[in-house]
């Protein structure tokens, strides 16, 4: 009797130590994203990474058997995140989805569409703040000096945002949104939309503003709405 009183302890303690390894490794990958981003691969010190996620040195190496993986898993977290960003986009497209893939959504539809998705995105980031998260710097140095982690950032989460925007432009200019014009289109919307993330403190200064504010906002969505607009000629 007792033996099985031990035996079904022991079976209900190992799902609470399976939980603690992915706390600690969840911790590390965190911890990771800030370190790599703010000092460098390079730079990066694992003692550090380790002190910041609250375990010892060696649980880096137990959980992804040193330096290089942790930033590759680090880089797979942060796409993750986009790649969730991307599903909620997508998700709040419905129906159209599919008739913006295949190009046969009208212009106007389009427009309306994108002026919507862009709103959204502005409201997110300037007043709900509902996607914060302290991978930029990251991103920025893979910008910069891409490698692998580029590579899985980029095809697991940035390129659906491009396609979904190139698919978008070429339903409002009735053209193939692989071509280059329109996928170069895609590319400089998509700049536009970051830079009101990446570029804050510039943009209030230049436009005078004290905060990118409610108001703000609206003078933006404004200014968006017409851009886009202008997409049908």
């Amino acid at each position: 009797m007792a033996s099985h009183s031990l035996q079904q302890n022991a079976v209900n303690d190992a799902p609470l130590s399976e939980k603690a390894q992915d706390d600690t490794r969840q911790r590390l990958i965190r911890a990771a994203v800030s370190v790599f981003g703010s000092q460098g691969f390079e730079g990066a010190s694992t003692r550090c990474i380790a002190a910041l996620a609250g375990t010892n040195i060696s649980s880096i190496a137990y959980h992804f058997g040193g330096k290089e993986n942790l930033y590759l898993a680090a880089a797979d977290s942060i796409a993750q995140e986009i790649g969730k960003m991307a599903d909620e986009v997508e998700a709040s497209l419905a129906d159209e989805r599919e008739r913006i893939r295949d190009g046969t959504l009208p212009p106007a539809a389009a427009v309306a569409l994108l002026q919507r998705l862009w709103g959204e995105w502005l409201e997110d980031l300037l007043l709900n703040k509902k996607h914060e998260h302290e991978w930029t710097w990251f991103l920025i140095r893979e910008q910069l000096n891409p490698t692998e982690a580029f590579d899985r950032i980029y095809d697991a989460s940035f390129v659906r945002f491009h396609n979904l925007l190139a698919e978008l432009i070429g339903c409002i200019q009735q053209r193939p949104a692989q071509s280059l014009a329109v996928r170069l289109q895609a590319v400089l919307f998509f700049g536009k939309m970051l830079s009101f993330e990446r570029e804050r403190a510039t943009v209030t200064r230049y436009l005078g503003w004290e905060a990118l504010d409610e108001t703000a906002q609206d003078i933006i969505r404004a200014a968006v709405n017409e851009e886009v607009a202008r997409l049908l000629a």
